[in-house]
């Protein structure tokens, strides 16, 4: 019996690790020959509610090429208040972008060329190009 990979490639070279978790995968658009190791999680299904009637960007989160999200690492959309509603916004990670193990990315923008050490948060308003 052939034992299945631990991890899935996509036809643009992306490797996703079976025991990851991506919630809301038809928000999420990952770059190309990124990868995405176990017990990671990202969250797509986090994404801008608009009132009826209006459009929205489909995309939660945009992730660039060549990115290496760590074990245990974990990307949401930002978050707040606007106008007394509460609301994400999109997240978008540059190329060449490292996440160390264990952190929490929360940011609107990470730029390209951007490594992040182990059991990092980066929140709402920090600013990293």
């Amino acid at each position: 019996m052939a034992q299945k990979s631990e991890y899935i490639q996509t036809e643009t070279g992306n490797k996703v690790s079976r025991k990851s978790l991506i919630i809301g995968s038809q928000n999420i658009i990952l770059g190309g020959k990124t990868i995405i190791q176990a017990e990671c999680c990202i969250r797509g299904d986090l994404r801008r509610l608009v009132p009826q009637g209006q459009s929205a960007a489909a995309v939660a989160i945009a992730v660039g090429r060549y990115c290496f999200l760590s074990r245990g690492s974990l990307l949401r959309p930002p978050s707040k208040i606007y106008r007394g509603q509460f609301s994400y916004y999109p997240m978008k990670l540059g190329d060449h972008v490292f996440v160390g193990e264990g952190s929490v990315i929360e940011a609107a923008v990470i730029g390209s060329y951007v490594s992040i050490g182990k059991n990092c948060v980066i929140v709402r308003g920090s600013l990293h190009h």
